[in-house]
């Protein structure tokens, strides 16, 4: 059983546990192989910058991904464009993001968003980087503007995948290459549509992450998440894709070989 946390925000989990990220990455029963830790709030940049010079803690390989999250647009600026830059250039740096759209919560500025997610893309363009996406109940401006940007060498995330069936099946109709990340969100009682959605997305398009430390799966709904909560993610995906699990694991192991080269 051979797995990595594609999605985790190892800041936020010690902030909430008062841990130290060695005593944090002691406890992890299972290990992963490995995680993607996402530095997407400017003011966490240097965190996420020291912590990535690490490489690898208690045996477990520590990567990671750079951008300004749709909830912190306002946030973004020239300073904050050269902490993104100055952090991609950092060997074990593998995408740019996660940034995108989030209309989830009232009051949200839309405009701004897509401005600061245009940017950002523009800039990830032309680094030729890869990207991790957040998109939250803004499926048809987030469409407009995949299709803009759309082309073979595109290659992306779309993390804690929430949406429709409908939508993933358009965005997999564009010539970019898309994975569609699960979090513990898919194991809750009343998450029909991302249950549907899991099952009409192939499975060499799926990849297994926390979003560490928010949505818990089932049984451990109300506590902090983990990295090696990712085994009782992969139980609920299998069973929904009638995939044995051994097999599940294997099948998003190489696909998250092939979104970010690990």
């Amino acid at each position: 059983m051979s797995f990595i946390d594609t999605h985790c925000h190892i800041d936020t989990i010690l902030e909430r546990t008062g841990e130290t990220a060695e005593a944090l990455f002691e406890q992890l029963n299972p290990a992963p192989e490995a995680i993607v830790h996402i530095a997407c709030d400017p003011d966490d940049f240097e965190w996420g910058k020291e912590f990535l010079q690490k490489k690898a803690l208690n045996g477990i390989k520590i990567y990671g991904a750079f951008g300004v999250h749709p909830l912190a647009a306002e946030l973004f600026n020239q300073k904050a464009e050269e902490g993104i830059l100055e952090g991609l250039k950092l060997p074990n740096v593998l995408a740019f993001g996660e940034i995108g759209l989030d209309y989830h919560y009232e009051k949200y500025n839309a405009d701004m968003q897509k401005k600061v997610f245009l940017r950002q893309l523009e800039m990830g363009l032309e680094l030729k980087s890869n990207f991790v996406f957040h998109l939250r109940e803004a499926e048809d401006d987030a469409f407009e503007i995949l299709q803009k940007i759309d082309g073979e060498n595109i290659k992306a995330h779309i993390h804690c995948y929430t949406g429709t069936a409908e939508f993933a099946k358009k965005v997999l109709s564009l010539k970019g290459t898309y994975f569609f990340g699960f979090t513990g969100a898919v194991t809750f009682d009343k998450t029909i549509t991302i249950k549907e959605a899991a099952k009409a997305i192939p499975a060499n398009r799926i990849l297994l992450e926390t979003d560490a430390p928010y949505l818990a799966p089932v049984p451990f709904r109300g506590k902090t998440c983990t990295p090696a909560m990712i085994p009782n993610i992969a139980q609920v995906l299998s069973n929904i894709k009638e995939i044995p699990l051994d097999d599940l694991f294997k099948i998003c192991r190489e696909n998250t070989n092939k979104m970010y080269g690990i």
